[in-house]
């Protein structure tokens, strides 16, 4: 099964109105999988009120330096669309030392992101 299959096989797990999946991997070997979840604090905001998958992915991965991450997700029927990591994700893969992340498409297919290694010191950028 490709790793884009998992990831939207998480994606269907998801209960979020944007159900999406993701799967970090080393080489062949999959780190951690997980859906968006939605967070229980009542003092979060509606803009944060849930973890993004591939942010829920990382904090479940113990080792992120050099991964990829495959993301997928999926419309109403199920079946897979766009699934570009947002502006925060990417960040939040650039911190874990993630070096690339491939999603879905409209289209079934599937594109990669580069995802650019910050030097020490070096601020970081939203990468869109």
């Amino acid at each position: 099964m490709a790793l884009v299959d998992i990831a939207v096989r998480q994606a269907l797990l998801s209960h979020c109105r944007q159900r999406v999946g993701a799967v970090v991997t080393a080489g062949p070997r999959i780190l951690a999988l997980s859906p968006n979840l939605r967070r229980n604090d009542p003092a979060v905001d509606h803009r944060h009120a849930t973890f993004h998958a591939e942010e829920a992915a990382v904090r479940r991965a113990r080792r992120t330096v050099g991964a990829e991450v495959w993301v997928g997700r999926v419309n109403r029927a199920g079946r897979p669309v766009l699934a570009r990591p947002c502006p925060r994700c990417q960040l939040t893969l650039a911190r874990a030392g993630i070096t690339r992340a491939h999603y879905t498409t409209d289209h079934a297919g599937v594109e990669t992101l580069i995802i650019p290694v910050r030097t020490q010191g070096e601020r970081y950028r939203c990468f869109v």
